[in-house]
């Protein structure tokens, strides 16, 4: 099987999803809110505990009750409505993935099923279409949510001092690029390794049947 560079993977299976850009953008905004509620909803419980202390807050405690109720409210909400926009794209593309594949294999099928990559075939019907769900439902607006959440954070910490906003940067960048970079190279060929013996062994399976 041929390697394609992940990057030109990528931004083929990011074409498919231009029929679907509303639905993505949506699941981003709903994301970023959803995530924003959350922290929130912990900054102004502990700056409410503060002002039970006695320590100077932001604002009025019965003010921060009401945003702490906002707050838990909308997450949930936000959450549900990211997750189903997300699952929305997801299974369109599936179903357009699998007409796609289906209606190239009745071209072939069945003299394709005779040649050697034919365990490659059958992995591609079942496993690879099913694992693609995982990059649009759970791939592209996390991580375009954990970048915008992480600007908001940074320019948020830095507000109370810039040393701080520097290092919450650097955290960000750390687990979020290097780390999975890091992973990613150690890892180095062993997926494609996987999914070439699972072709083998698809095939040795329809040749016993």
């Amino acid at each position: 099987m041929k390697k394609r560079s992940n990057w030109n993977l990528t931004g083929r299976l990011l074409k498919l999803v231009k029929p679907l850009l509303a639905a993505e953008i949506t699941a981003i905004v709903m994301g970023v809110a959803g995530f924003v509620s959350a922290t929130f909803l912990t900054i102004f419980g502990a700056w409410a505990i503060l002002g039970l202390m006695g320590f100077p807050t932001p604002m009025v405690q019965k003010t921060m009750y009401t945003w702490i109720i906002i707050f838990a409210v909308c997450r949930g909400f936000l959450g549900y409505a990211e997750q189903y926009c997300n699952h929305y794209i997801a299974f369109h593309l599936l179903a357009l993935l699998r007409d796609k594949v289906f209606t190239s294999l009745r071209r072939l099928c069945p003299a394709k099923l005779e040649g050697k990559d034919k365990g490659d075939l059958i992995g591609i019907i079942t496993s690879d279409i099913e694992m693609v769900e995982l990059f649009y439902a759970h791939t592209i607006s996390p991580v375009s949510i954990a970048f915008i959440m992480s600007v908001i954070m940074t320019v948020f910490i830095g507000s109370f001092h810039p040393l701080a906003g520097v290092i919450a940067a650097a955290g960000y960048i750390t687990v979020g690029v290097l780390l999975p970079w890091y992973i990613t190279k150690m890892g180095g060929t062993k997926g494609m390794e996987f999914r070439k013996r699972m072709g083998a062994l698809n095939g040795y399976i329809l040749d016993s049947l």
